[in-house]
C-alpha cells in the first residue's frame, strides 16, 4: 500500500444537494455524529467503562449570501408553524485524486437557526452559517480503501 500525494482530496472538489437541488453557493460543509455513551463503575476496576448508547448528528454549512432561501425558511416556521426536515447529500469526486466518490446522505434534516438579516462594509462576500442537526444517514458511495 503506497499513499502518493496526488491520491489527496481537494475539498474543492465536492458538491452539496438539498433534496436534488445543488446548492452551488455553498462554501463550507461539515457534519458529524456524536456517539452518546453512559457511564459504569465496575467493582474491582479502577477505571471508569463507557458503553455507547445511542447517536446524535450535527452539521454546519457555510453559504455565500446569493438567495434568500433559508431567510424564507426561518419565516416560514416563524409564521405558520411549518417546520421543515429534508434531505442534504455531500457527493465529494475529486477525478484525479484516483480515490473514487463519496456520497454521505443525511436524512431528516433541520436548521438549528438561520441569519435573517447582515451588512458588512468591509466583506468581500457575505455569508451565512446554517447549523443543523440530522437523524439518519447512509453512504450509498464510498472512496477506495485500497491504493494502487
Amino acid at each position: 500500500m503506497v499513499f502518493k500525494a496526488q491520491n489527496a482530496i481537494s475539498g474543492k472538489e465536492g458538491r452539496l444537494f438539498l433534496d436534488g437541488e445543488e446548492l452551488a453557493y455553498i462554501k463550507s460543509f461539515e457534519a458529524n455524529i456524536e456517539k452518546n455513551k453512559s457511564e459504569f463503575n465496575i467493582m474491582g476496576r479502577r477505571m471508569t467503562g463507557h458503553k455507547t448508547t445511542g447517536a446524535s448528528g450535527t452539521g454546519t454549512a457555510t453559504f455565500y449570501k446569493v438567495t434568500s432561501k433559508f431567510v424564507r425558511m426561518i419565516v416560514e416556521y416563524v409564521k405558520t408553524g411549518k417546520d421543515p426536515y429534508f434531505t442534504l447529500q455531500a457527493v465529494l469526486d475529486d477525478k484525479s485524486s484516483g480515490r473514487g466518490t463519496e456520497r454521505v446522505s443525511l436524512f431528516d434534516v433541520n436548521f438549528d437557526s438561520a441569519k435573517v438579516d447582515g451588512l458588512d462594509v468591509d466583506s468581500e462576500a457575505l455569508e451565512e452559517e446554517v447549523p443543523f442537526t440530522f437523524e439518519d444517514i447512509d453512504l450509498p458511495e464510498a472512496l477506495s480503501d485500497t491504493f494502487a
